[in-house]
């Protein structure tokens, strides 16, 4: 009953009426107390002002001997102004407070000294309203002219009229409260239903929405709060619906994200049991045949664990603490992963639990990479560890045996600079890449022919051809349109191609270079007649630290360098390049550069 919101309201206009009345009730009596308090302040300042009548004829008694008799004379004579009654006296003291006369001629034994008493004893006038105390007074010193005597004049009033005028508001405000009471429980009552019956049928509503019933709307035909309530129900209703469907299709979306992500994702409940997996978790672990399909039903995060040889324990403080954890270069069925373990939170059956899920990240190209990129720091410190001794060698030997005969001498200094020569190539292929790779190079514009071009490369490369043997022949189509682009860039990325059929075709053989002419570009082509690549080395030939055959490369001086420094070249450009070859047979490498290259445009680094 207590919880009924109809008692509530009744309850609430009761405890309203009652503090209300009380309220007025209080402070019609203190009013009735300040003004009574502060009247009587005003009419004894004024009995007894300096100059005044009453004061005057005080101070003319001092002529007589027995001038305390003749100033209770004087304030019997002015009892009306002083407002002398049955409750308030009047009393005339010595200078310590002593009683002389009075109004009441027997009241020397009740006689008190108050605070206002002592004050005018002091010389003061006393005339402080003092708070609990049952009576109000005033005091005042009167002194002759010589100021050789004094009295002083008290009244004092017992304040019993304002008493009874409290009594007589307090029984006014108790009926009125009584009657006040009876009239807002009646209305109160009628209030409660005009308010109580629009909400039973809100209630009613909610809880047939509650059931998913979103069909029927709250019919309350009022023009107040309540029918405002009431469409604003009906408005939520709808707008309820809605965000249910589109929850519910937000999470078909998410299922099908999900399901489909490229990573793995995997979540268990609060005791590891499995929740969800989609389609690339069960590709990694298998889960796709037969077989896998009766595994995954007993599949958990233990199994998980064990499955991906991670030690839990090791880890489980650490997720504990921070409710999340990652390993990466996790090892599984030949492919590395990155693998994230998060808490996340669920609810289930009114119960906010805890999961764990995780999320697995193939990594194995980046793997491969960052292992190539570890190989080729090796093969680098190797490739200049090599000259380094070599020229150390050499000059230990140059001063320990300074009787070496001047052409062994030479021969070892010579030594010594082709391996000075062979660490500023590898340093110079470096700094070429660093700077390609953070756009930092100077790009160097010009126009020229794809002949003059052609020419000055055979002039180049002629000598080192020579040294092996081979034969190099150049064949450019005429009337090629010109070029604009970095002539010295594209002269280093054709000398890299050259110089890799050079290296790799047997003394004696055939490399030959050709130009000509496209609709949008120039197509040039290197050809050799050397021992080819293998299939499949030729997708990997432009990554950067990949060299095919590394015993091979080595012995010839490479660092898997240079075909990706020409690609570089060649991309900043806006060009193509690309290559074909037969194991055995030789290789082909074909390089298309646009007339006018992006570089001309102001793209792929500075351009002068």
């Amino acid at each position: 009953m207590y919880k009924n919101l109809h008692f509530k309201i009744i309850l609430i206009l009761a405890i309203f009426t009652i503090t209300l009345m009380s309220v007025i009730g209080a402070v019609l009596i203190g009013s009735a107390f300040n003004f009574y308090s502060n009247d009587f302040m005003t009419q004894m300042e004024q009995a007894f002002e300096v100059n005044g009548n009453l004061v005057s004829e005080l101070r003319s008694a001092f002529d007589l001997s027995d001038y305390a008799a003749r100033q209770n004379e004087i304030l019997k004579a002015y009892s009306g102004v002083l407002g002398i009654d049955k409750y308030r006296d009047y009393f005339i003291l010595d200078t310590n407070g002593d009683f002389l006369y009075g109004s009441v001629a027997d009241s020397a034994e009740a006689m008190e000294k108050t605070p206002n008493i002592i004050s005018a004893m002091s010389g003061k006038t006393g005339a402080q309203k003092h708070l609990r105390t049952s009576y109000i007074d005033y005091a005042t010193r009167i002194e002759s002219g010589d100021g050789k005597n004094a009295v002083i004049v008290c009244v004092k009033d017992s304040q019993e009229d304002v008493r009874s005028l409290s009594v007589m508001i307090f029984r006014i405000t108790v009926q009125a409260m009584f009657f006040g009471m009876l009239a807002a429980i009646v209305l109160s009552f009628f209030l409660a239903k005009a308010i109580t019956e629009p909400i039973r049928t809100l209630t009613v509503g909610a809880q047939r929405i509650a059931e998913g019933e979103f069909d029927k709307s709250v019919d309350v035909k009022a023009n107040d709060e309540i029918g405002a309530l009431s469409e604003t129900f009906n408005y939520m209703k709808d707008v309820l619906k809605g965000t249910l469907d589109e929850i519910s299709g937000e999470r078909r979306k998410f299922e099908t994200l999900f399901l489909y992500l490229n990573d793995a994702v995997i979540a268990f409940d609060s005791f590891g049991s499995l929740m969800h997996i989609n389609k690339m978790a069960k590709k990694l672990f298998h889960f796709g045949t037969p077989e896998g399909e009766r595994f995954l039903k007993y599949f958990n995060f233990t199994q998980m664990v064990r499955m991906l040889n991670i030690d839990y324990r090791r880890i489980a403080d650490e997720y504990k603490a921070s409710g999340n954890y990652s390993m990466h270069d996790v090892i599984y069925d030949g492919k590395a992963l990155d693998i994230m373990l998060a808490d996340f939170r669920y609810t289930e059956a009114n119960t906010e639990s805890h999961g764990i899920m995780c999320v697995i990240h193939d990594i194995t190209e980046r793997y491969e990479l960052d292992k190539s990129r570890r190989e080729f720091v090796a093969d680098v410190s190797h490739e200049l560890r090599t000259p380094i001794q070599c020229i150390r060698g050499a000059a230990e030997t140059v001063l320990e045996c300074p009787t070496l005969p001047a052409e062994m001498r030479d021969d070892f200094l010579r030594m010594a600079i082709d391996e000075c020569d062979r660490m500023t190539r590898i340093v110079g292929d470096l700094l070429v890449l660093s700077r390609l790779d953070n756009r930092r190079t100077q790009w160097k514009i010009e126009t020229f022919t794809a002949d003059e071009f052609l020419s000055r490369m055979h002039d180049i490369m002629a000598g080192e051809a020579a040294a092996h043997g081979h034969t190099l022949v150049f064949d450019c189509e005429p009337n090629i349109p010109p070029v604009t682009a970095d002539k010295e860039k594209l002269q280093q990325a054709l000398i890299n191609v050259i110089s890799n059929s050079v290296k790799y075709t047997k003394n004696g053989g055939r490399i030959v270079v050709t130009a000509k002419a496209e609709q949008n570009g120039v197509l040039i082509n290197v050809r050799d007649n050397g021992m080819g690549i293998p299939p499949e080395d030729i997708p990997r030939l432009f990554e950067r630290f990949y060299r095919v055959e590394k015993a091979r490369t080595s012995d010839a001086g490479g660092t898997g360098l240079g075909l990706a420094i020409t690609k570089e070249i060649v991309d900043a450009h806006g060009g193509q390049i690309w290559v074909e070859s037969e194991l055995g047979k030789g290789t082909s490498t074909w390089i298309r550069i646009p007339y006018e290259c992006r570089l001309a445009e102001g793209e792929g680094g500075k351009a002068e």
